[in-house]
């Protein structure tokens, strides 16, 4: 695309008033009023002609294949002009979806002056995801100008490339390998897969402690000293993860959203699951059920659960739960553990919820997790100073005890429940799993 030049704008400007004063001052003067217009033209027809031809103009890109919230990553473009000009051009980078650019040099946004050196030159931007969800690499813009700056021209390369923005993967290894490592002090042996699990081992010799329902009392009549069986954890279970991603999930917790905090908790819990030999599924509901990823195996199943976690979208909609936990039971075909990531308003709105979590307790062990809202725990702990500060403190008061009272009620049916807050919400998770899993409740 070739286009006059501000230069050249601004001299074809210049001529009206030059040909209005030349007129008025003498009426045959029509020379003088087409004189600066020509003018124009013919320096905007020479400086086009000694312009690089822009059909030489190349652009070799490396785009990455996916990206990481909080971790910024550079993409090199490399541009070359066929000839030795060195000539400074003008380079934009067109995004879509949850991703920007940030030119090196700049101040900020997807623009940058590149200066070419013998006819090639780079530039890195650097792509920074804002949050979780999907990007568009659509277009690449250069443009540069002639010789004198009467000619400016522009051309397009189509790039069209895809990208899914990732929950940070370094964060998930790191929160469960520190996990890990608090368990298990440094220097013990630790043996993950013998204890109260659902599988019979071997038998032992009973030693004070233990649970004398594990005593058999045949064998040991037999060896005339009580013996006790030993179990090792059962492997191969189902455990699925299920993530609301309604209009409460919207909500900041912290530096994040809610939701994010329970992708975070979700995959780490995820990744511990599949390295212990258990099956690892999920699933995402808000007004109806939206996903569902059937149970895998293996480590390298994670990143298939990270992928579809990267495609949990937020959504302004209500929770159906009725609804997605209903169509939840019709999927899972074995007992399960299901570990349910959602939040509620008020009482009034859990009332369905503990219909459906009734029911889903009847064949498989539910984990209940929630973070509460900050606001709702902060303002009954500060002192009043005005009377709006009181009457805020008794109505967050008042919605704790009935928060407390709905939980109380989720325990009574069997359902685990997790509410703590967002940065500590992996590690009751994965606590929570891990003890379940060692007194073989599923």
């Amino acid at each position: 695309m070739i286009l006059p030049a501000p230069r050249c704008s601004l001299l074809l400007a210049a001529a009206v008033p030059v040909a209005g004063v030349a007129l008025s001052v003498a009426s045959g003067a029509w020379g003088i009023a087409f004189f600066l217009p020509t003018l124009a033209l013919i320096l905007f027809l020479w400086d086009y002609a000694r312009s690089p031809n822009p059909g030489l103009l190349r652009a070799s890109l490396y785009p990455p294949q996916a990206l990481s919230v909080g971790r910024p990553e550079e993409f090199p473009v490399e541009i070359s002009l066929g000839g030795k000009e060195s000539l400074p051009m003008r380079v934009y980078l067109q995004l879509m979806g949850e991703l920007e650019a940030k030119a090196p040099g700049e101040a900020g946004g997807p623009a940058s002056t590149l200066t070419l050196k013998d006819g090639k030159g780079t530039i890195d931007f650097k792509l920074i995801p804002k949050r979780r969800g999907w990007a568009y690499i659509d277009k690449l813009w250069i443009s540069y100008r002639g010789p004198l700056g009467f000619v400016e021209t522009r051309r397009q390369i189509l790039i069209g490339h895809n990208l899914t923005i990732l929950q940070d993967i370094r964060k998930v290894h790191e929160d469960s390998l520190g996990f890990i490592n608090e368990q298990h002090g440094l220097g013990q042996r630790p043996q993950p897969f013998r204890g109260e699990g659902s599988e019979f081992d071997n038998l032992t010799d009973y030693a004070q402690g233990m649970d004398n329902r594990f005593i058999d009392w045949k064998r040991s009549a037999r060896h005339r000293r009580l013996l006790a069986k030993e179990f090792r954890q059962e492997r191969n279970q189902h455990i699925i993860l299920g993530f609301d991603t309604g209009r409460l999930m919207l909500e900041p917790v912290g530096m994040d959203t809610r939701l994010d905090h329970f992708i975070r908790a979700g995959l780490s819990l995820g990744w511990i699951s599949l390295r212990s030999g258990d099956l690892v599924g999920g699933c995402a509901f808000n007004l109806l059920f939206r996903d569902f990823l059937p149970p895998g195996r293996t480590p390298s199943f994670f990143t298939k659960l990270q992928r579809f976690a990267s495609r949990l979208d937020y959504a302004s909609e209500e929770t159906n739960f009725t609804l997605s936990l209903t169509e939840l039971a019709v999927r899972l075909r074995q007992r399960s553990l299901v570990v349910l990531f959602t939040e509620f308003s008020d009482a009034a709105s859990a009332t369905l919820l503990l219909e459906c979590l009734e029911l889903l307790t009847r064949k498989h062990v539910v984990i209940f997790v929630s973070t509460p809202d900050p606001g709702t725990h902060r303002l009954p702990d500060l002192k009043p100073v005005s009377f709006m500060a009181m009457a805020e403190a008794v109505i967050a008061d008042k919605l704790n005890r009935e928060r407390a009272v709905v939980l109380e009620r989720m325990a009574r049916l069997g359902v685990h429940t997790i509410d703590t807050k967002g940065p500590a919400l992996t590690g009751s998770v994965i606590r929570r799993y891990l003890a379940i899993k060692r007194r073989g409740q599923f």
